[in-house]
């Protein structure tokens, strides 16, 4: 047998998988042999001084985009799908330090067709990204940045609206103007609700001057009295509790909730200012509208407090779910106890 004939082939073979083994280890280069680099967004990192607007858009599929505008003002940040109310300036500069401390630590495909199984699909296109964009003042884009599932279990990315810094954690994003994916480490929220977003601050003063607490009005009316270092209603420290606490779901311009039937609240303290939050139910949630007033006799420093929580609070209607009715429309018997 002639073996020449037999090692001709063979070598062919050889030469054929050799080629083959180089071009998918080619093919394979920009999936796992990028370097990462030490920021993901070191451009942004070095002008974060810059940041005016973020924007925030959640891909939900089938159901669209949904999308969250925070613009900075001479007061602070505020939200513009709510008229401008306050926002939560903690979550927006946690967000903005966040995007520009982002570590990347893998390479991931840099194939367009493999993105939406990372979750990195834009989510203008049916996508379930998360995306951040960042801009200046004069409309320049410094950051835009596409957030995709985590690495581990997706369950643990659900943020409660009380978290504002979570524990870092490894998920994958790319820069929207780049096809490259990176698995990465840091702490972006994922929270699409409005409450998170929004301003929590609710008018407060010392809990120590609170001398008592009129619910309601005309004859269903009743009261809590301090007495000592207690209260007249046996379940009024439980109520001052759960009130402390209180938060806001949403916001609404006050003109566009009806308050001609609200039953309000008011708090008294000895130095002179009252707090009324006049709540009226709707269906599944409660609105409420908040005013100050302090007395005649009072200090000129409560008088300015005074005036300083209605120039922030007159003209809006705060929102929160029916289950706080026993705490913002109690009846008497929900605190005799």
């Amino acid at each position: 047998m002639d073996m020449t004939r037999l090692l001709r082939p063979l070598g062919l073979v050889t030469l054929a998988s050799l080629v083959l083994a180089l071009i998918a280890l080619i093919g394979e280069r920009p999936v796992n042999a990028v370097a990462p680099p030490q920021l993901l967004l070191a451009d942004y990192a070095a002008q974060i001084d810059k940041a005016q607007k973020l924007e925030v858009t959640h891909g939900r599929g089938l159901s669209g985009a949904r999308a969250l505008h925070v613009s900075r003002t001479e007061t602070g940040w505020t939200v513009d799908e709510r008229w401008n109310y306050p926002a939560n300036d903690e979550l927006v500069n946690e967000t903005l330090l966040a995007l520009a401390d982002l570590k990347a630590l893998e390479a991931r495909t840099a194939q367009a067709d493999w993105h939406r199984s990372l979750g990195l699909a834009v989510p203008e296109d049916l996508g379930a990204a998360v995306r951040f964009r960042v801009s200046d003042g004069e409309g320049q884009i410094l950051a835009s940045l596409l957030l995709g599932k985590e690495q581990q279990s997706e369950s643990e990315a659900t943020q409660e609206v009380k978290n504002y810094g979570p524990e870092l954690r490894q998920f994958y994003v790319r820069r929207e103007d780049s096809v490259q994916s990176w698995l990465a480490r840091g702490r972006l929220p994922r929270n699409p609700d409005m409450a998170a977003w929004i301003d929590p601050t609710l008018p407060r003063h010392e809990s120590d001057k609170l001398t008592k607490v009129r619910f309601g009005s005309g004859a269903g009316a009743f009261s809590m009295l301090r007495i000592g270092s207690g209260w007249s209603l046996g379940g009024a420290q439980n109520w001052l509790d759960r009130f402390a606490a209180l938060r806001p779901d949403d916001v609404a311009r006050a003109e566009a909730i009806n308050f001609d039937t609200a039953r309000p609240f008011t708090l008294q303290f000895e130095d002179g200012l009252s707090l009324t939050y006049e709540n009226v139910g709707a269906a599944t949630v409660i609105w409420s509208r908040i005013s100050a007033r302090a007395n005649a006799d009072a200090s000129d420093d409560i008088k300015a407090l005074a005036g300083r929580l209605n120039n922030r609070f007159n003209g809006w209607a705060l929102r929160f779910s029916a289950e706080r009715t026993p705490l913002l429309l109690p009846a008497k018997r929900d605190l005799d106890g």
